[in-house]
């Protein structure tokens, strides 16, 4: 029988313990759900406008066959300006 109880003890203890373990889980659950809200509701946003999306680059794919050049020349330009935009802030960064 004193062989019995130290067992009944171990299992208790390791039961309170897997119950703290669990508590501390949902706590940090909470804590993860609401640093990825805003995350979440820009994606949900995102996925609203898929329809439109689809549509639009569909267009988009039939203006670039028509107009080849045109496209390759708003890329240009997109990729020029996402540039300068990365150096003015790494030189803001600086200061």
């Amino acid at each position: 029988m004193s062989e019995l109880k130290p067992k009944h003890a171990k299992k208790r203890l390791l039961l309170h313990q897997i119950q703290k373990q669990r508590q501390a889980l949902g706590v940090q659950s909470r804590r993860w759900q609401l640093a990825t809200a805003p995350w979440d509701r820009r994606w949900m946003r995102l996925l609203s406008f898929r329809r439109y999306l689809i549509a639009g680059t569909s267009l988009l794919a039939l203006y670039n066959v028509r107009y080849p050049s045109r496209l390759m020349r708003w890329a240009k330009r997109g990729i020029g300006i996402l540039g300068a935009v990365k150096m003015v802030r790494k030189a803001l960064e600086t200061r």
